[in-house]
């Protein structure tokens, strides 16, 4: 834990023991830590040259640690000086990366493109700075190729709120119905689109990265967008888009309700656009059943086609409506393989 302070693990170890045990000698710290003399000689000169530890002219000289809240505390200070200065510096640096001539810079400094190289640690690297929310378009094809975003799980468990609209395609992939399980379940707000318009994500409002889409495959490059009208349009963009996807899952709303998590999850693959093939595929089961559960949820509302089904789910309270608020994936989970949206 000390080490951020500057201290090597040895010094950690050895400040710790002497705040623990109150003044001893080297010899009995070498003895209790089990470090040969050698290394705790150089931990306690470093010590001292930190004014952790004062050492005593006797024979042999006694050990006394400093106050922590005091001593540690202009250590504390001090690095976060050090760690000013260094935010200075890169602040310098990012104004001389965005001002350098490069084509692959738009006008305006507004956007550039990301290498290729570069793309799966940008995306990462974006999450790991947001401070209060992350938005995202998720659709394939995927750039980035990982089981889980592992990124994401860390984010949500720290506070950070994650909301995401789903393309239909990317719901109808094998194991994508288990990874967004797993979102779901840290925290994640999920809700679905039969097409969302682009490949985004946005981090906290003020910077985004962009991936245009052209039939089965990612002609376009990432593109990173920083502060400005565009960033601005983007956010807005996802707003609406949000507000017309259909959440999932919808959650029954009528506690008498004769509707069943297997029916309700149907349901929201269903009014999600899915074909028969890729409900059955995300349910497990063969087309037939899931045509034969369909026509029995039609009989039950009392429809006559597929899009009054939708209707009448609504006006029966089976579902909630997009701005209504948010339910999860039903339970039933197992590893995922599916990439993750970059």
């Amino acid at each position: 834990m000390l080490e951020t302070l500057g201290l090597s693990t040895v010094e950690s170890q050895v400040y710790q023991l002497l705040v623990r045990t109150g003044r001893t000698d080297a010899e009995r710290i070498q003895q209790l830590l089990r470090l040969d003399a050698g290394h705790v000689e150089d931990a306690v000169g470093g010590l001292v040259d930190r004014g952790l530890v004062t050492t005593t002219d006797d024979q042999p000289a006694q050990l006394i640690p400093s106050p922590p809240d005091i001593a540690g505390e202009v250590l504390l200070l001090a690095r976060m000086t050090e760690l000013a200065k260094a935010r200075g510096a890169l602040d310098r640096l990012a104004d001389e990366y965005r001002s350098a001539p490069r084509p692959d810079v738009f006008s305006g400094d507004m956007a550039e493109i990301v290498p290729d190289e570069e793309v799966a640690l940008r995306y990462h690297q974006i999450q790991a700075r947001a401070r209060s929310e992350v938005v995202r378009f998720d659709a394939p094809p995927y750039l980035v190729s990982e089981t889980v975003n592992e990124v994401e799980i860390e984010q949500l468990a720290a506070g950070v709120r994650f909301r995401t609209v789903y393309d239909r395609l990317g719901l109808e992939a094998d194991g994508s119905r288990e990874e967004i399980l797993q979102y779901a379940e840290a925290g994640e707000q999920a809700r679905v689109l039969n097409h969302v318009p682009v490949k985004m994500i946005i981090v906290d409002g003020s910077t985004a990265l962009l991936t245009m889409r052209s039939g089965e495959a990612c002609t376009h490059p990432v593109v990173h967008i920083h502060p400005g009208p565009l960033l601005d349009a983007l956010v807005t963009l996802f707003e609406l888009v949000w507000e017309s996807a259909l959440p999932l899952h919808p959650m029954a709303v009528q506690p008498r309700s004769e509707l069943t998590d297997d029916d309700i999850e149907l349901l929201t693959l269903l009014l999600s656009g899915l074909t028969d093939v890729g409900i059955a595929r995300q349910l497990r089961m063969g087309r037939r059943t899931v045509q034969r559960r369909v026509r029995d949820l039609m009989d039950r509302a009392a429809a006559t086609s597929r899009i009054q089904l939708g209707w009448q789910a609504a006006r029966l309270g089976w579902i909630t409506g997009p701005g209504e608020p948010t339910g999860t994936v039903p339970e039933d989970g197992g590893p995922s393989g599916r990439p993750t949206e970059a």
